[in-house]
């Protein structure tokens, strides 16, 4: 029988049903990535995390609940991080960007972001409907985000961008490198945070060079 989510937010419940509800999804994200989604079963995670069936339903409705919750919050974070770029249209371009990317790679580097990604490498032809949620409200948004503050950017004349959408895809890509292929099949070996942030600022500056706006077409946009 399935289950209806209850889409109740995490909010509305007090301190006790906030540790049950990550006690849940803890042992959710562990079995996922030790046996498999489909292999998972509700009683796996309800023996794992303590609690009843009922509080499971409560909370997330049933197991693609559960993943969606993981997938949710893990965006949320990220997204919150986007946040830092529009708070304050005074803070140069170079500056806002490297402090969403060096953000954003820390949360792909975490051991929950990487046990979410390889849990929808593995099983995610088996649950399309799943991995498309996970595009839906991760990458397209994050991508969507960016490429709304990159628009600004053109609008206010601080950089070129001829085609927001396309240059946010270009800048994810290169601020993440190889980044998220070799925390699938590295998960244990750990990253020189030095290393990561010298790459993300080389990257950025490649990218803004490519979309300074030069001294003839500041003229022309103030003239025009």
């Amino acid at each position: 029988m399935v289950h209806k989510d209850t889409d109740r937010e995490p909010s509305a419940v007090g301190p006790r049903g906030l540790a049950r509800r990550k006690a849940l999804l803890d042992a959710a994200e562990c079995l996922f990535v030790e046996k498999g989604f489909e292999k998972t079963t509700l009683s796996d995670i309800i023996n794992k995390a303590g609690g009843s069936r009922a509080t499971l339903y409560e909370q997330f409705g049933d197991k693609d609940g559960l993943f969606r919750a993981m997938m949710e919050e893990n965006s949320a974070r990220i997204l919150d991080g986007m946040a830092a770029i529009h708070a304050d249209d005074t803070v140069p371009p170079e500056v806002a960007l490297t402090k969403f990317a060096l953000y954003f790679v820390q949360v792909l580097s975490e051991p929950q972001t990487a046990s979410i990604l390889r849990i929808l490498v593995s099983e995610g032809g088996r649950v399309p409907d799943i991995a498309e949620a996970f595009f839906r409200i991760g990458p397209e948004t994050t991508v969507a985000r960016l490429a709304c503050y990159l628009k600004s950017l053109d609008d206010a004349g601080s950089l070129r961008i001829d085609d927001p959408d396309v240059a946010a895809q270009a800048f994810l890509g290169m601020i993440t490198g190889n980044l998220v292929v070799r925390r699938l099949i590295l998960p244990h070996q750990p990253l020189a945070m030095a290393d990561v942030d010298h790459y993300v600022r080389q990257a950025i500056a490649l990218f803004l060079s490519g979309a300074r706006v030069t001294g003839l077409e500041a003229s022309s946009r103030t003239n025009g």
